[in-house]
């Protein structure tokens, strides 16, 4: 039985991408962004003190420039572009009418989120539009730049500004390309492993906030809003994907097929 058939398959044991109820979720998710921003603009302190926590007037950020949290860093991110490399070829044998590990739907959406996500939203439209300075930019952290709360917009930053993280949008875009795999592999995986997938699946954000945190490169709400951003266009794009795959002629039946022999 296809996953798109949500009427037989309970909600608990769908992927993401597969909803009864598209509109609470993301009601859950709006919610969730605007009581941020509210929390974030009634005290924007919290950004400054968060970082002030790693921040030392004599040495700067705590990890800046630390070769083991870099390579850290850049191994996430080399991660990233192998998965958005395999969505893209997935997307492509899904096409031609075969199907590579996951559901063609799945490495579409995958692929989606990571040139919608990190790409179109974080680095054409939220980085430009908030023109945030980074935290060691900022006056309060040895720069000459003047902090700026994530509910206002300013022309601070010109280019490659803080608001939000590219890189937390990216690894929130792997987590759910990872748990994506989870669902799907889960009845090949042993327990350990499906155990260890789903941990760095649900730590991967967090250990990427914490190193642009405590490296200076963001404030905690660049962080928060990049997740949060990244959730919102995953249900947006899960939604109009589902919608699209129950209209493609015999797709029920080649999803079908292909659980069949599994």
């Amino acid at each position: 039985m296809s996953d798109l058939d949500t009427g037989e398959t309970p909600l608990a044991h769908q992927p993401f991408y597969v909803t009864t109820d598209p509109d609470r979720q993301v009601a859950r998710i709006l919610g969730c962004i605007l009581v941020s921003f509210a929390v974030f603009a009634i005290w924007p302190e919290i950004d400054l003190r968060v970082s002030l926590a790693f921040h030392d007037p004599t040495t700067g950020f705590a990890i800046e420039g630390n070769p083991m949290t870099e390579t850290l860093r850049l191994a996430i991110w080399n991660v990233a572009i192998l998965l958005c490399m395999a969505a893209a070829f997935g997307t492509a044998i899904g096409l031609a009418g075969k199907v590579l590990v996951l559901p063609t739907r799945a490495w579409g959406l995958i692929l989606a989120l990571y040139i919608l996500g990190p790409g179109l939203m974080v680095e054409m439209l939220t980085k430009p539009l908030w023109g945030r300075a980074r935290p060691a930019q900022v006056a309060d952290f040895g720069g000459s730049l003047p902090f700026s709360p994530p509910n206002e917009l300013v022309e601070v930053c010109t280019r490659n500004c803080s608001f939000v993280s590219g890189e937390v949008s990216g690894a929130t875009v792997t987590a759910m390309a990872l748990m994506l795999l989870h669902f799907h592999l889960k009845h090949r995986l042993g327990k350990s492993m499906s155990t260890v997938l789903l941990m760095v699946a649900w730590g991967l954000p967090l250990v990427v906030a914490l190193q642009r945190v405590a490296a200076g490169r963001h404030f905690l709400s660049d962080t928060v809003f990049a997740v949060l951003f990244t959730l919102l266009l995953a249900w947006a794009l899960s939604v109009l994907l589902q919608s699209w795959a129950r209209h493609l002629p015999g797709a029920r039946r080649t999803e079908a097929a292909v659980q069949a022999n599994r």
